[in-house]
């Protein structure tokens, strides 16, 4: 099957995108040059913070560098007391540029690392530029006092920056990896709980610096937010073990013969990468992902020799599986797939079956490629043949269309 080659990035474009960001803080420097050292400070502060990642489900690699940006605009003041823009402007570049350096002195992906640190700036850009016109709006013409103005100016700018990340993300990771642009943006918003508390960590040593000791600030945002990292490093912990524990019983018929080995890896692999391609929800993929893994769980009752004697069909081992996966309460959802995975897309005389999910429809012709690739030793295109064959009937073409083009470009 042939596959389509990315573009060959230009070494040059990357330099001098690199250049022009370098440019940018020297003339931001010069400009804010009489507060240059708080701005090193910043500077050095938000690229040490962007090192320490917190855990988040997108993948997108949030940090507490985003806690330090926070508290940028708060911090940094002009005369008459508005958000000194040109000062966090300089942090903001500055702190990328050296995260960025970092990132690349790490051994990561440098055009990707740098994107990101672009990004990032231009967000907290934006979350500054808000906070300055939004606060005095606030308390001059609809009378809220200053503490009460500063709150909303920084809701508002933060609320707008969160929605700029999610959108930017989405569109930079959709150039790179051709996933539904729908998946990624839902993916990216079920991390607000832990921009929030980034964002939050920030606003508040913002509010409270200068107004008590800065060990003392620091120990009054620093605490809670131990307690906030710590758990949603233990909330990925779990999810971990828990993916953990479905793979190891996932094994079992494969380990006992009674499956292909690596069916239930390669099954789910494939309807993952079908249901992002379709642009289904975060946790619709990811019931796919455990209930794909886990389809030929009944395969254990091929062990009984009463089983055996008295006949079965392929349905018959889906509600198998499906009674035991259903024994966990937590699995129920996961069950229910299971039980519906070998049913028809349509039946003679109808158009389509609209109560059977689109997660059991996208394992079906997951398995059934992967059945076609391995055990009968298809090519790609012969297996594709075979489920655009069946697609009047037993496979949702939709599904087909989404497989073929993940295999045509070699994801």
């Amino acid at each position: 099957m042939a596959r389509s080659e990315a573009a060959p990035r230009s070494p040059i474009m990357n330099v001098m995108w690199a250049l022009a960001f370098a440019a940018l803080f020297v003339v931001l420097a010069m400009e804010a040059s009489d507060r240059l050292f708080e701005i090193l400070v910043a500077v050095v502060l938000l690229a040490g913070a962007s090192q320490i990642v917190v855990p988040a489900t997108s993948g997108n690699s949030l940090s507490l560098g985003f806690a330090v940006a926070a508290a940028v605009p708060l911090v940094l003041h002009a005369p008459g007391g508005d958000v000194d823009l040109v000062a966090a402007a300089t942090v903001f570049v500055g702190g990328g540029l050296v995260a960025w350096v970092v990132a690349v002195l790490r051994g990561q992906d440098a055009v990707v690392s740098l994107a990101s640190a672009m990004r990032r700036a231009f967000g907290a850009g934006v979350y500054a530029v808000i906070i300055r016109y939004v606060t005095p709006l606030a308390e001059d013409l609809i009378g809220f006092d200053s503490d009460a103005a500063r709150l909303i100016g920084f809701a508002a700018g933060s609320a707008i920056w969160f929605t700029l990340e999610v959108f930017l993300w989405a569109f930079v990771t959709f150039g790179r990896r051709r996933i539904s642009r729908r998946y990624l943006w839902l993916l990216a918003v079920k991390d607000w709980m832990v921009a929030l508390s980034l964002l939050a960590t920030g606003a508040l040593f913002g509010f409270v610096y200068g107004d008590i000791d800065l060990w003392a600030a620091i120990v009054v945002v620093g605490v809670p937010y131990a307690f906030a990292h710590l758990a949603f490093h233990r909330y990925q912990d779990s999810r971990t073990t828990y993916w953990q524990t479905i793979r190891a019983l996932s094994r079992i018929p494969e380990v006992a013969g009674l499956s292909p080995d690596g069916h239930g890896d390669r099954t789910s692999e494939m309807a993952v990468r079908v249901g992002q391609r379709l642009g289904l929800s975060p946790d619709e993929v990811e019931d796919i992902r455990f209930a794909a893994m886990m389809h030929d769980i009944g395969r254990v009752t091929l062990n009984e020799p009463n089983v055996i004697k008295m006949g079965f069909t392929e349905e018959d081992i889906a509600r198998w599986g499906s009674e035991i996966i259903g024994e966990s309460a937590y699995l129920e959802r996961i069950a229910h797939l299971v039980r519906q995975q070998h049913h028809p897309y349509r039946r003679p005389g109808e158009y389509k079956d609209l109560e059977l999910p689109m997660a059991s429809k996208v394992i079906k012709a997951a398995s059934a490629y992967d059945h076609a690739t391995t055990e009968l030793g298809f090519s790609q295109l012969e297996a594709l043949e075979v489920l655009h064959r069946g697609a009047a009937y037993d496979y949702d073409p939709d599904v087909v269309e989404a497989l073929r083009e993940i295999v045509d470009a070699g994801m």
